[in-house]
């Protein structure tokens, strides 16, 4: 080939390649994105900037198809900020059913000229099997090719050899790519596939090796913090966290049911609980990821419900009412420094200033004398106390920091000139539990503190609760724990981790959390309510987190189903029927077992059934074991 043809052949190459980048990465101009709103469709839209016709009025036709059959054409205008937007009902489209939008002029009245067009698909709200998004529905970008930009092809390499996909992040990562594509991503989160649920859901259902949350029921799961999301509901009465993004954070018991605005309007998704990027717990394994900010309250400031405030609104001064959203907020600007505990309310969260006389004073506290060790002469502490409705106590939940975008959550301690001294010499902070302690205490004046949580989880989950498991050595199914030198684990229990795992819980649940059953309080609606402000009442202890059924759950002798079904046991497998009759035993007599841990009501006869009332009583049946359910039974 002479210079002359290989240059022109070059030429017609990089035309070709030109025109098929436009084709396939040239952005929308007029932004049409269907999204589901329930079983229906809204689809937005945009003026196109570089039409001079599109301005206020301008009509448009939005063709939505099935396949090439026409279901309907509507109109729809620009309004004055040059957005429109059509809306199709739920009893117009079928769940499960690939639907693509075109967009023309009304003017066009042939349709000759095709603006825009995207694809949408409608799930049913109650994805009762949580399946996975399937392939043949990622990436279709109105194209009409699957995968139009050929994401993930060609063998891309994710994170390295050796490293962690969420969290443990080196400088040479490369486990962003494990999930994000920077140029190509599925989601405005830049996700592989649209939507957090479908992204986690490709590794985590037991495909690549990651741990499976759809793992069959099984002896494991029974007795796991999760359980699992693969629960049968038919004849089994399986509950699940519905996680797949088709529900509002709002629908959580115990929540804002009302809201319209704010934290509470989140899709309910895989990150609603877990930190993709790793939890807060150094030194912990950080397999749980649970999020040290759930649904994001550390960046929400509070404010007293019925209080005014002042924000700007399109760069004017706006006085706001704060709501019973704002007083669920855990960023509190602004503190004083107290020097003694109040006997009177102020904020929920507020910091005391003291000094530990001596070593003795750090021994006694597990928190202080995990992260101080031997301390020389007195020290100086600024701590954490918390309003549990009657007084302040002393609390252990993570300090957040946050120095990039969105800069909302962030833990600041300030001196007498309002200088930031949190990273002074002679400041300490042990960020995941709450407090500061050195030299430059003295000179700490005033705080900005933003309150998250640090759920410290290991092998065997009687850790977070049962205060007399002093040496475990064995995971929740009994099996011997190792060090990674193969010597033989050795772990306790983790004071604060079981009301810390409550606390989590309640970011969605919120009046669920209460230090006592008597308050009649809550920040959404008032009622007496199970006490579930301590280790040993945490919420993991009476419920699964992910799912439930028959099979996995408990009796209040904390046996399962296969400890039922065993040889000898009291419904012995190799005898025909008694499979099924164990499953109708356990069976929650409720339509949704509601992720209780324990079947009906059994975990408060597991609890309470040593009361007088139930041992002098000789017309149970049965009678539970001694001890507390999830710990040692009967000695």
């Amino acid at each position: 080939m002479s210079k002359v043809k290989f240059s022109f052949s070059l030429i017609i190459a990089f035309l070709l390649v030109g025109i098929l980048s436009t084709a396939a990465f040239a952005k929308d101009p007029y932004g049409l994105k269907p999204a589901q709103n329930g079983l229906g469709l809204d689809v937005p839209f945009t003026g196109n900037s570089t039409d001079a016709a599109d301005i206020t009025g301008r009509s448009f036709d939005l063709v939505l198809l099935d396949g090439t059959t026409i279901i309907s054409t509507t109109q729809a205008t620009l309004d004055a900020t040059k957005k429109g937007k059509v809306n199709y009902a739920a009893g117009v489209l079928t769940p499960g059913k690939t639907y693509t939008v075109v967009l023309y002029h009304t003017d066009d009245t042939t349709h000759a000229t095709k603006l825009s067009s995207s694809t949408a698909l409608v799930q049913d709200a109650h994805n009762t099997n949580m399946y996975q998004t399937p392939d043949s529905h990622v990436d279709l970008d109105g194209s009409g090719y699957k995968n139009a930009n050929s994401t993930g092809f060609n063998n891309t390499r994710k994170n390295r050899t050796g490293q962690k996909v969420h969290g443990f992040y080196q400088n040479n990562t490369n486990s962003c790519a494990s999930c994000h594509q920077t140029h190509t991503g599925a989601d405005d989160n830049l996700l592989f596939k649209d939507g957090v649920y479908s992204t986690c859901s490709a590794c985590h259902d037991g495909t690549t090796g990651a741990y499976n949350s759809f793992a069959p029921v099984s002896e494991e799961n029974a007795h796991s913090i999760a359980g699992t999301f693969n629960v049968q509901a038919s004849n089994h009465n399986g509950s699940l966290h519905e996680a797949d993004g088709s529900l509002k954070v709002s629908a959580a018991p115990g929540g804002n049911f009302g809201a319209t605005s704010g934290q509470f309007t989140q899709e309910f998704d895989c990150a609603s609980c877990h930190a993709p990027h790793g939890n807060g717990s150094a030194g912990a394994s950080g397999e749980n990821n649970l999020n040290l900010d759930p649904l994001g309250w550390g960046s929400v400031q509070y404010r007293a419900e019925g209080t005014t405030y002042t924000v700007k609104v399109n760069n004017v001064d706006t006085t706001v009412t704060a709501t019973k959203d704002d007083a669920n907020g855990k960023l509190f600007k602004d503190l004083t420094i107290q020097t003694s505990v109040p006997t009177t309310f102020s904020t929920p969260y507020i910091l005391v200033k003291s000094t530990l006389a001596n070593q003795a004073a750090v021994d006694a506290n597990f928190f202080y004398k995990r992260a101080m060790g031997t301390v020389t002469g007195p020290v100086d502490v600024i701590q954490t106390y918390r309003w549990n409705n009657s007084k302040y106590v002393a609390d252990y939940s993570l300090w957040l920091q946050e120095k990039g975008y969105p800069y909302k959550a962030d833990t600041i301690l300030k001196d007498s000139t309002d200088a930031d001294i949190t990273r002074a010499t002679g400041m300490i902070v042990v960020w995941r539990d709450g407090f500061a302690y050195g030299t430059q205490v003295a000179n700490v004046t005033t705080a900005t503190i933003s309150i998250g949580v640090d759920v410290e989880t290991t092998e065997n989950m009687r850790t977070l609760f049962d205060a007399k498991a002093t040496d475990l050595t064995f995971d929740d199914e009994g099996n011997t724990i190792y060090n990674a030198d193969k010597t033989v684990k050795h772990i306790a229990f983790i004071p604060d981790s079981g009301t810390q795992m409550s606390k989590y819980c309640s970011a969605c649940h919120t009046d669920y959390l209460s230090t006592t059953r008597k308050d009649n309080t809550g920040v959404y609606t008032t009622a007496h309510r199970h006490k579930t402000g301590a280790d040993e009442l945490t919420c993991v202890r009476c419920h699964f987190g992910h799912g439930s059924e028959a099979q996995i759950m408990k009796t209040a002798n904390d046996e399962t189903y296969y400890d039922l079904t065993e040889a000898g046991a009291k419904f012995d497998a190799s005898v025909t029927g008694n499979a099924q009759l164990a499953i109708d035993y356990l069976k929650d007599p409720n339509p949704s077992s509601a992720l209780k841990r324990y079947t009906g009501m059994a975990v408060c006869y597991a609890c309470h059934g040593q009361g007088a009332q139930f041992l002098s009583n000789p017309n149970n049946v049965d009678r539970p074991l001694s001890g507390q359910p999830g710990a040692v039974r009967g000695q």
